[in-house]
């Protein structure tokens, strides 16, 4: 990961941390969340003026922020986090 360390990226969303990133040239945004039934949410969107858009948003069935759920979803052109993280790079903002 560019300007950051994955694990403490991975480590925060736990924690429902908000995270900005670039990955292949786009902006996104990482949030935790609580829904409106309490339960507990992580959800990505892309930050272009032009295209702002919902990349990906999972809920999670139990008390935790579904990071496993993120760590193992292709959403990095087919990738997962980890296979794309070394292109990922953590602006926080």
């Amino acid at each position: 990961m560019i300007n950051g360390d994955p694990k403490e990226f991975i480590e925060g969303l736990h924690y429902g941390d908000e995270h900005y990133f670039v990955y292949d040239g786009r902006k996104y945004f990482i949030q935790g969340y609580r829904t409106e039934d309490r339960k507990l949410a992580l959800e990505i969107f892309g930050l272009d003026p032009d295209n702002f858009d919902y990349l990906w948003t999972v809920v999670s069935d139990n008390e935790n922020y579904p990071v496993a759920e993120f760590e193992s979803a292709p959403i990095f052109n087919g990738k997962t986090f980890w296979e794309a993280e070394k292109d990922i790079e953590w602006v926080d903002e």
